[in-house]
């Protein structure tokens, strides 16, 4: 009994790493047709077959091809790392610094693109996005932006999520429709500035 036990044990220690491979596979072949063929002309059967794994292997992982989509375009997105020290123009200097040094490369740009691609040629999987993924980083951004309303003299009436989804759109466009030779800390900093006099009292 000891003796199967540990021949299970080690059979199911075997298996595991090649799951992981399986996962990696299946996402990788979503990410590739999402490029090539774009998200309407993918299926389970075309994803199944550039992993070379069965649909049956698909399904054990999730419920549907959105499902999938949506956990392959997870891979995609690039990570705000938000400060809450220091003057708040130098915070989201730094923020916006973060996503361009990560993103600012071709491969980092091709996933960028593959993103927006993918989202705005499917409203279902745009709506599931905005609500798992970009909502909550335009609302870590607004709730640091409240967090120095007083100290920065921010208007009351300000919309701190358009506020939030202008300076995102403006770090993105700076990345995908600048040449990648060009220096964009200076228009980042010029950009944020502007954003913050504008917001404030007495401008």
């Amino acid at each position: 009994m000891n003796t199967n036990s540990g021949d299970s044990q080690k059979t199911f220690q075997r298996g595991r790493p090649r799951s992981i491979d399986v996962d990696k596979r299946i996402i990788e072949a979503t990410l590739n047709l999402l490029a090539e063929v774009g998200v309407e002309k993918i299926s389970i059967e075309t994803i199944a077959t550039k992993a070379e794994v069965g649909k049956s292997s698909i399904y054990r992982r999730w419920k549907s091809k959105d499902d999938l989509i949506l956990d392959a375009l997870e891979q995609l997105k690039p990570e705000f790392n938000i400060s809450i020290k220091g003057k708040l123009d130098d915070i989201l200097f730094e923020l916006s610094q973060n996503f361009a040094e990560q993103m600012n490369n071709p491969l980092g740009k091709q996933m960028l693109s593959l993103l927006i691609s993918t989202l705005s040629s499917n409203s279902k999987i745009s709506e599931s996005y905005w609500e798992n993924h970009s909502l909550p980083k335009t609302k870590e951004i607004s709730n640091l932006l409240q967090k120095y309303i007083e100290e920065e003299n921010i208007r009351k009436d300000v919309n701190l999520d358009l506020i939030s989804e202008f300076l995102i759109g403006f770090i993105i466009y700076q990345l995908l429709l600048k040449p990648s030779s060009a220096d964009l800390q200076p228009h980042l900093r010029a950009g944020i500035d502007m954003v913050l006099n504008g917001i404030k009292e007495n401008n």
